[in-house]
């Protein structure tokens, strides 16, 4: 990828390849909705119900068959779209309604293609567009939105236009007036992302991180009065999050709130040893239905005997692994602040903070993916992004990433989505009989025949477990690695020697 950068960032007879890049990432989510019939019809009529019970304002309290298990903008992202196709078009059939919700995911896709080259150019790659499409069609990104007909792409919206606001609102060249609005409209998008699905809680560590990296700017840059408005900003952001939150009547009246009641009720995946998933749960052996809650070893200290489950060993697995990179993190992202620089070298000013802070987001769902039980398959969808562009920097900027590493990152990328697409695909054929008619299965494209290894969940997890101890031991690396301080005009380095922790 190295030499490919490098060939275009040379002379014009490339230059063509940027509007191709650019047409390509926004037309590809457009043109497989056309072509390709493939959807989850499942969950894509269960929205259709939702959008039903909303028209009739009969949300949570009366919707029938299945309660809706998303907070108030998820709900408002699925059914209150197709309820809106319905309302606005004239359309009564809930098939031709779906076709066109389908089209709405495709916008959602590209302009997620276009936030990943816009976090691409803050990062400073020379040809950010070739970054995000690179991500897009490695990572089948549009095979968990649009092609599935899953909200999981608006929730990727919300999250890297959270982190590219969140990022611009640091500029030491933009007014104080400037940055707030960059920072309120990062913390609008957090909570719109937070609101679509309960389980992006699974990002607020890496949020707090971001808030509180900005709090120490503001407090550095603008003293009292900067902290001043970023409290206020809080505040607004605050108020907008209950406003939204509290849109719908909930059955609990005491709590009122859309997002409490479905993290409380809405999902009983963690009681299982895999949602359809893949984790270090599934080699034990056992069917992925199975609950998560039986104990599969004993814990023995003299007299004293306790069962250890699936649930208690994944909470406690991945509680350890998060409080290693939250306290790691936060001594490097000290430590860099401290500097008063945020380069270990002027080569990587002024975008290794946030870098760090990328692949932290990306290991934050990696590792649950990997450690609790119950994960799902989609669950991975926006992480990846996270973990992807990191490393591909790391790599490009010769720094503790080598060619195997990002080799391994890209490789499990593509397996991943493989594995959804695979997913998506065979559950059409089966779901296209018993909710649509067919008589028999539809004549689709499924994965080759010689891609059969891309199913397996057995061999995403090993796969991706291997990827979590590659990563660790890169962010371990990175975390140890001590910050080049400017010495008059040359810099002068305190670290051990960078080729000592090439991998």
């Amino acid at each position: 990828m190295k030499n490919f950068l490098d060939s275009i960032n040379r002379g014009e007879k490339n230059n063509f390849l940027i509007p191709l890049a650019y047409t390509l990432g926004v037309a590809l989510p457009f043109i497989l909705v056309y072509f390709l019939p493939i959807y989850h019809v499942t969950d894509v009529f269960q929205f259709s119900r939702w959008g039903d019970c909303l028209a009739a304002g009969k949300v949570y309290m009366d919707c029938p068959r299945k309660v809706p298990n998303y907070p108030s903008i998820g709900i408002l992202a699925s059914g209150g779209v197709i309820a809106a196709i319905k309302s606005l078009l004239g359309i009564s059939e809930k098939t031709e309604a779906i076709y066109y919700f389908r089209f709405y995911l495709a916008f959602v896709d590209a302009v997620n293609f276009l936030l990943l080259t816009y976090l691409a150019r803050i990062l400073k790659f020379k040809r950010p567009v070739i970054i995000g499409l690179s991500i897009t069609l490695v990572l089948f990104i549009w095979a968990a939105g649009s092609l599935w007909g899953q909200i999981d792409n608006v929730g990727l919206l919300f999250c890297l236009l959270a982190t590219i606001a969140f990022f611009q609102s640091w500029s030491e060249t933009n007014t104080l007036l400037k940055n707030i609005l960059w920072f309120l409209l990062g913390m609008f998008s957090l909570v719109l992302f937070i609101l679509t699905k309960q389980l992006f809680i699974f990002s607020l560590p890496f949020f707090a991180l971001l808030i509180l990296t900005t709090g120490y700017k503001f407090q550095q840059r603008y003293q009292t009065k900067g902290l001043i408005w970023l409290g206020a900003t809080l505040l607004l952001s605050l108020g907008f999050f209950l406003y939204l939150d509290s849109l719908f009547a909930v059955p609990l009246r005491l709590i009122q709130s859309s997002f409490l009641f479905v993290l409380k009720s809405g999902s009983g995946h963690g009681d299982k040893i895999s949602g359809n998933g893949f984790n270090i749960w599934i080699f034990l052996g056992l069917e992925p239905r199975a609950s998560s809650r039986v104990p599969f070893m004993d814990l023995q200290l003299g007299s004293w005997k306790k069962g250890i489950s699936p649930h208690q060993a994944g909470l406690l697995l991945y509680a350890g692994f998060m409080g290693f990179l939250i306290c790691t993190g936060l001594i490097k992202i000290w430590q860099i602040l401290a500097t008063k620089t945020e380069a270990i070298s002027p080569k990587y000013n002024p975008t290794y903070l946030m870098v760090l802070l990328c692949l932290f987001h990306g290991l934050s769902y990696l590792g649950f993916n990997i450690l609790l039980s119950g994960t799902h398959q989609r669950y991975l969808y926006i992480g990846y992004p996270f973990i992807l562009i990191s490393i591909i920097w790391l790599y490009y900027q010769d720094f503790l990433v080598s060619r195997r590493a990002l080799l391994a990152s890209l490789f499990a990328a593509f397996a991943y989505g493989c594995f959804l697409y695979s997913q998506v695909s065979n559950a059409y054929v089966t779901q296209a009989q018993q909710y649509l008619g067919f008589q028999k299965p539809p004549n689709i494209p499924l994965l080759p025949k010689f891609f059969f290894i891309f199913e397996r969940h057995q061999f995403l997890g090993a796969v991706h477990l291997f990827l979590l101890v590659f990563l660790v031991d890169i962010w371990q690396q990175l975390s140890k690695r001590q910050i080049v301080l400017p010495s008059s005009d040359n810099w002068t380095s305190i670290a051990t020697d960078k080729s000592a922790y090439k991998n």
